[in-house]
């Protein structure tokens, strides 16, 4: 018995160690076999032990890696946060504050429902959810509608100016078009 456990436990950690980067593999497995013993009346009743078995380690796999992204997400929302505390101090100077004053004329320039939402979402702070319930608008709804708002303003901002994006789409620098932009909005 002791020999066909470790011969499982060596199976388990190497299919989880092909598919779990870093020193996780271990907490990984551990995981796996804590959700198997929770779930033993099922293992018992399975048609197919061997293939259940590794249906939730696939699954324990999977919550890792969705945990991991959401671990990495956090911590560049707080270091996105960290900085932009630092230059709230120098927004009155800075090109992007400059630009940023110019999106509000912009935004309110758009058609009703476009602006309204950006304004909820990206002014007000409201969650997108949040700003569903409060216009009678289903979720999936109010995210096409910021969705379409933002092309649309990224639409108007690029008449009005050059604009250099870095890969993620953030804006690196920007140069005001003379002819095409209204002067009193930026």
């Amino acid at each position: 018995m002791e020999i066909a456990w470790r011969e499982f436990e060596q199976k388990l950690k190497s299919y989880v160690s092909r598919r779990v980067g870093g020193g996780h593999a271990d907490d990984v497995v551990g995981d796996i076999l804590l959700r198997l013993v929770k779930s033993r009346d099922k293992l018992e009743g399975a048609t197919n032990p061997n293939a259940w078995v590794y249906r939730v380690a696939a699954n324990v796999i999977t919550d890792h890696h969705r945990k991991r992204v959401r671990e990495n997400n956090a911590a560049d929302t707080s270091a996105r946060e960290a900085q932009t505390d630092g230059l709230e101090e120098q927004a009155d100077t800075s090109e992007t504050a400059a630009l940023a004053k110019c999106l509000i004329p912009m935004i309110n320039d758009l058609p009703a429902p476009y602006g309204e939402a950006l304004i909820m979402t990206e002014i007000d702070g409201l969650s997108q959810s949040a700003a569903a319930k409060k216009l009678g608008l289903s979720v999936s709804g109010m995210k096409s509608r910021v969705q379409r708002a933002r092309q649309k303003l990224k639409s108007v901002l690029l008449r009005c100016c050059d604009v250099a994006f870095d890969r993620r789409g953030g804006v690196l620098d920007y140069r005001q078009k003379n002819l095409q932009c209204d002067a009193e909005v930026c």
